[in-house]
């Protein structure tokens, strides 16, 4: 993927969108039926076409909201949070009902991109954070030294 489409397929908030079942379902029938299923919701409404390219409005979400990160950086005119000179402030407050869902690694994923750089974190890092938030269970001995 080029590096303009990976920009275009990233949010704000440094979600890959490029790696999110949404997006995916959108060429992926299997992956439709399970969002559609999980989500109760019409096939229609399971895909997404990422962040940008649908000014922060999430379709299984609420359609006619948008998203108060995207928004916020569209006003401040910057591509990503972390170049924002509050980064991070309080949009990025984890709550604990909502601790299954993939917004959790924003802040890391923002972190990695801001240290790799875009480039190297899209192609190197972005899935592998993402599959490992997916995939793989927590354990200190991940963590402890």
């Amino acid at each position: 993927m080029d590096t303009k489409t990976a920009k275009t397929m990233t949010s704000p908030c440094g979600l890959p969108c490029f790696h999110c079942t949404a997006y995916l379902a959108k060429d992926n029938p299997e992956i439709l039926e399970k969002m559609v299923a999980a989500l109760g919701i019409p096939a229609e409404k399971a895909i997404c076409n990422g962040c940008r390219p649908q000014q922060g409005k999430i379709p299984f979400l609420n359609p006619d909201q948008t998203c108060h990160i995207y928004h916020c950086a569209a006003e401040k005119g910057i591509e990503f949070c972390h170049e924002c000179d509050d980064f991070p402030c309080s949009r990025f407050q984890p709550y604990a009902d909502q601790a299954h869902f993939p917004h959790n690694t924003k802040m890391y994923q923002l972190c990695m991109m801001k240290k790799l750089g875009f480039e190297a974190w899209a192609e190197h890092e972005a899935r592998a954070i993402w599959d490992t938030y997916r995939t793989k269970p927590f354990s200190f001995d991940n963590i402890l030294y």
